[in-house]
Order: structure tokens, then C-alpha cells, then sequence
């Protein structure tokens, strides 16, 4: 598990160095984390995929119930009244192409929509991946955006309450792609419709406000 190779490192940007805890043999880099504990979204890239308005707001907040204290990212209003846009939030520090990645997600509200999940291998607010859970439909699905159309790969029924912090994790190498939800294994597909290594983030959907928190990063080298 991610959050077991090193220690927690939380929401901090820092360089990449600074984040290293060791590279064991057989090809696996550092792990590394990306957060918002110095409460900057310097490098942060926010935008949306389709629909139409303004920007979702995105904060950095001290939570008190935060995985790793005291601050969580937060998707805090949408600002639009769009069903069908994606409210994103991302960073280009890390390059992610094959590895592992995981985050803590917390459904804070939304009436049309709720959850949301990790991106990844993202080129621009049009072309990515993401995982989510979405506790009003009881459903964990992981997509692929091309050109800004979304394609579900694959779908499971769960039961990921609104309220509480579940743990997104994903392992993606070359075409292969794994996700699991608080330590349990869903998902299984392959795609290759994105090959090249992108940054990393965070997604939601329409009204669905929603926390993040422990996001991290683990490439590998094919």
C-alpha cells in the first residue's frame, strides 16, 4: 500500500526530492505526495470539462477530521448549474505514466451529484483518467476523457457512505488499470487510449463538494 512505503507526507508541495524515501530495486521510483498543507495551490491547474459557467471554487481548508492534519483540498461550490461538467483540479510536479496512485475522498454534499475521485496521465482538462465513487448512485466506475468526452470502462456496486473518508487507490501499467476502495479490489480493465504520462489530480462532478486528502504518487519503469 502506498500510505505504508514512507511516512505520511500529507497535502505538502515540495520538490520531488524532498518527498523521496527510497527506491527499491526492480525499477520502482520514489513515492512521493502532493498536498496543500503550506496552504498554496501554486501550480495548480483548476478547470472544467464541458458544461457551462463559471469555474467550481477550489480551497484549501483546515478540517479537523482531516486523514493527515490539519488541511484537506475541497471542491467548496460549484458556482454553475451545469449536470454535465467536471470540475478538475490538477498538478504537473509529478510525471505519471506507470506506478500507483491513491487519495483519501471525502462526499461532503451536492443534490444532483456527490464523491469524485483521482485523474491521472492527464495532458489538459480535456484528456485524462479518473476513478470515482459516487455515494448517491452506490457505484465506483473509472473512465477515460478523450477530447473532453467521457467513456466508462468499468463499474461496481458499493456501499461508500457520504460523511466518512474512503481510500481511492489505482494501479495503472501500461494498458492494464486496477482500482480498489478502501483496500478491496473492484475494477479491472485495459485501455489504451492514453499512453503518455500526465499530472495528477483531483475530480468532481456538477454540484458534488467534496474533500481530498494523503493524495500519493508511486511511478514504476517499464
Amino acid at each position: 500500500m502506498l500510505r505504508s512505503r514512507c511516512a505520511r507526507l500529507g497535502f505538502l508541495v515540495a520538490p520531488l526530492a524532498a518527498l523521496a524515501c527510497s527506491t527499491p530495486a526492480g525499477g520502482r521510483a520514489a513515492v512521493a505526495a502532493l498536498g496543500f498543507d503550506d496552504g498554496s495551490l501554486d501550480g495548480w491547474s483548476r478547470a472544467a470539462t464541458g458544461g457551462s459557467g463559471p469555474l467550481a471554487t477550489w480551497a484549501i481548508r483546515a478540517d479537523s477530521a482531516a486523514v493527515s492534519a490539519p488541511n484537506v483540498l475541497a471542491m467548496v461550490a460549484s458556482n454553475h448549474a451545469s449536470e454535465d461538467r467536471y470540475n478538475v483540479c490538477w498538478s504537473r510536479a509529478l510525471a505519471f505514466g506507470d506506478g500507483e496512485l491513491a487519495v483519501d475522498v471525502r462526499a461532503d454534499g451536492g443534490e444532483l451529484d456527490q464523491g469524485g475521485g483521482p485523474m491521472w496521465r492527464v495532458q489538459d482538462a480535456n484528456n485524462y483518467y479518473v476513478c470515482r465513487f459516487n455515494p448517491l448512485e452506490s457505484n465506483y466506475r473509472v473512465y477515460v476523457v478523450k477530447d473532453g468526452v467521457r467513456r466508462q470502462l468499468a463499474t461496481a456496486l458499493v456501499d461508500a457512505r457520504a460523511g466518512s473518508w474512503h481510500r481511492i487507490a489505482v494501479r495503472h501499467v501500461g494498458d492494464a488499470i486496477t482500482c480498489s476502495l478502501d483496500g478491496r479490489k473492484f475494477l479491472e480493465v485495459s485501455d489504451a487510449t492514453i499512453a503518455r504520462p500526465g499530472g495528477v489530480g483531483v475530480w468532481t462532478k456538477a454540484d458534488a463538494r467534496t474533500s481530498f486528502d494523503e493524495l500519493a504518487v508511486s511511478s514504476e519503469r517499464r
